[in-house]
């Protein structure tokens, strides 16, 4: 199974696939940031659904998952979703299979949705075939015993990011330099996933022979959520898997969203603390 990564996205190919795994999108989290702000946005909505279809045709893809948090608001009744959701959706499934794997944003998805759009379980479905399988899931909650079994899962819901720091050279006399946060990156991590540790949480019997596996994370599409950055000492990732140590943060390699290795997290986490000392 190939993988391709593209614009905070995933494009998986294989004999029998051809996909392209997205998470967090969070649409209408752009309407909460000017509540929270008193700024007014323009709507992101068109760019992210352009930016999808881009990478759809670039890639023929035939099939997208959306891994989790399609909307920013928990509760249903919300008139941004009612008016922005169904429209969205019904552009970005008109030609291709497109399912959904709710995550914890996602309270009561299923009448925002057209019919056309598949509704997975919270923990997870698998994609390809036999041997050669991806499992997927939103990360909020523990993946299923058959999700388990797939070498490779891939969740969302932890946003990562790094934040990037630059020395400022300060003018006045006797003055040392300042260390500045000018923003952040999204980036991917790849975590060594302790299999039998989830089984144990999940009540399933261990395997001895199929005891590790990859756990990939993807940041949020919406380009205006900073997520937890990761290269930050005491940062924290949630979720069952990350949370009870079945996957370590600090070992984890990161990855841009180009996938270009930028080392793992510990050396970031390290990196940092040297620089603002």
């Amino acid at each position: 199974m190939e993988i391709i990564f593209e614009d905070r996205c995933l494009v998986v190919r294989s004999d029998v696939l051809n996909a392209l795994l997205v998470s967090d999108i969070h649409l209408g989290f752009r309407v909460e940031l000017e509540h929270r702000t008193g700024i007014s946005y323009p709507p992101d909505h068109p760019l992210l659904l352009n930016q999808l279809q881009a990478i759809v045709k670039k890639h023929s893809v035939s099939a997208l998952y959306i891994i989790g948090d399609l909307k920013h608001t928990i509760v249903p009744d919300n008139s941004y979703d009612w008016e922005i959701i169904p429209e969205f959706m019904t552009m970005i499934s008109r030609d291709i299979d497109t399912t959904i794997i709710p995550g914890n944003h996602d309270g009561s998805i299923e009448g925002l949705l057209p019919r056309k759009v598949g509704i997975a379980d919270v923990h997870g479905l698998t994609i390809g075939h036999d041997s050669d399988t991806l499992g997927l899931l939103h990360g909020h909650a523990w993946p299923s015993a058959d999700v388990l079994r797939s070498s490779v899962i891939v969740v969302g819901h932890n946003h990562p990011s790094l934040n990037r720091i630059r020395t400022v050279s300060a003018r006045l006399n006797g003055r040392q330099n300042r260390r500045r946060s000018v923003g952040f990156m999204p980036v991917v991590l790849r975590s060594r996933l302790n299999k039998n540790c989830v089984r144990m949480n999940i009540g399933e019997p261990e395997d001895l022979i199929d005891s590790e596996g990859i756990l990939i994370t993807l940041p949020s599409f919406n380009p205006l959520i900073s997520g937890i950055q990761v290269n930050l000492s005491g940062s924290r990732l949630q979720g069952p898997i990350f949370e009870t140590g079945c996957a370590e943060l600090r070992s984890s390699e990161v990855y841009s969203v180009d996938g270009v290795f930028l080392g793992t997290v510990d050396t970031l986490q390290a990196s940092v603390d040297e620089t603002i000392k």
